[in-house]
C-alpha cells in the first residue's frame, strides 16, 4: 500500500476570501473528509500573495493509500465536490491539484 498526498493549491480573490473560506472550511472540506481513504487535511496560507494579489491557499489531504485516490478522482461526489467549488466560486478562485506518493520517510 504506497500511501498518497493529494494536494490542492487554491488562489482566492481578496474580496471573496471571507465567504471562500467559510464555505470551504465549513462545507468542503468535511465532506472530503468524509470519503473513503481520505484521513486528515492540513490548510496553509500563503505569506505571499499570488502575481495578482489574490490570496493563496495549499491544502494537504493526506490519504490511506494512492487507489483511495483513484477512486475519490472518478466516483460521484468527487465529481460533485468539485462541481460546487466551481459553481460557487468559479470566478473568483483558481484551483490546481496533484497527487504525490511517498518515496522516503526521514
Amino acid at each position: 500500500m504506497t500511501l498518497a498526498l493529494y494536494v490542492v493549491v487554491i488562489e482566492v480573490d481578496p474580496a471573496s476570501e471571507e465567504a471562500w473560506n467559510r464555505w470551504h472550511e465549513d462545507i468542503h472540506v468535511p465532506e472530503v473528509l468524509r470519503e473513503p481513504g481520505f484521513r486528515s487535511c492540513r490548510k496553509w496560507r500563503d505569506t505571499e500573495p499570488a502575481p495578482d494579489g489574490w490570496a493563496r491557499y495549499v491544502c494537504h489531504y493526506e490519504l490511506t493509500e494512492l487507489e483511495a485516490m483513484r477512486r475519490y478522482a472518478s466516483s460521484e461526489a468527487g465529481k460533485r465536490l468539485r462541481e460546487d467549488a466551481l459553481t460557487r466560486f468559479g470566478t473568483v478562485a483558481r484551483y490546481s491539484r496533484q497527487v504525490l506518493t511517498e518515496v522516503k520517510r526521514f
